[in-house]
């Protein structure tokens, strides 16, 4: 009974560290190419990828999306800090431990440290990645953090919604 307990541990254990190790890379690639944003286009400046579609810009973020709560820097570096919290407490204690939920925990994890680590040290996020739907619709400016926490969020409801196995 005990090694069965130990081998659960250890893959248990193994298991987390491929989550961590999944969201440093996150945190890795995003901090990279927000720094590679930063070093090479001016505030507002636009590269375009695919025709009007997609483009690359500079937008110094200081609040949600469309500048929603703009300035509200101790607000978004709380809740920040609230949320990564209540994954990680998820993530230990409510979820099934699927391969999609651990992926979306690493998704999360690697993006909100991602911003946070934006918000503390510059006091802004680096935004620079720019949709524009069908000619009439922009999407608010993005960076790599987001595009994994939106996935990461999307993947969850999936769980908790369409699962056999309910998530919670």
């Amino acid at each position: 009974m005990f090694k069965l307990f130990l081998y659960v541990k250890i893959i248990d254990g193994v298991e987390t560290m491929l989550i961590v190790a999944f969201s440093i890379v996150i945190i890795f690639i995003d901090q990279l190419s927000k720094f590679l944003i930063r070093s090479n286009f001016h505030q507002s400046h636009q590269l375009s990828i695919i025709g009007d579609y997609l483009y690359l810009t500079f937008v110094k973020n200081r609040g949600a999306a469309f500048g929603i709560l703009k300035g509200q820097r101790s607000f978004f570096i709380l809740i920040t800090v609230f949320l990564l919290i209540f994954i990680i407490y998820i993530y230990q204690n409510e979820l099934k431990q699927t391969a999609a939920v651990k992926a979306a925990i690493g998704f999360l994890l690697g993006g909100s440290i991602a911003n946070l680590i934006d918000r503390l040290l510059l006091h802004y996020v680096t935004d620079f990645i720019a949709f524009n739907l069908f000619d009439f619709y922009q999407l608010p400016v993005v960076n790599i953090a987001d595009i994994f926490i939106f996935f990461g969020v999307l993947i969850l409801i999936y769980n908790l919604l369409f699962s056999a196995d309910r998530g919670v």
